[in-house]
């Protein structure tokens, strides 16, 4: 086996994406929850048409983004594990194949 490279299957890119992903998701949360704590003590000292105005613009914004934690949520847990998966399993299958590179069918 000394003409023969070892194969195999380098899954650490896709583990740190998948941990930077949960990372943001969580600034992403805190972000949001100090944009909404910002927002209630504003509007708690501000009345009429300006802060009415306000209001409506900045829930509109709060529900445009207010799944954007979800859907990075579901990537990360369904396609990335799925792509980790496929590629731990190719790592498995290759560590099978360095076994016996050559394909001796007689062992």
């Amino acid at each position: 086996m000394s003409n023969a490279e070892f194969k195999s299957a380098d899954t650490n890119k896709i583990a740190k994406f998948q941990e930077e992903s949960k990372k943001a998701c969580a600034e992403f949360k805190a972000i949001k929850k100090e944009f909404q704590r910002i927002n209630k003590e504003l509007l708690s000292g501000w009345k009429g048409v300006g802060a009415d105005a306000y209001k409506y613009e900045t829930d509109h914004i709060l529900e445009k983004i207010g799944s954007v934690d979800d859907v990075l949520e579901m990537i990360n847990n369904s396609a990335v594990k799925d792509i980790r998966d496929n590629y731990s399993k190719l790592d498995d299958d290759l560590a099978e194949f360095n076994k016996n590179p050559y394909g001796n069918e007689s062992e």
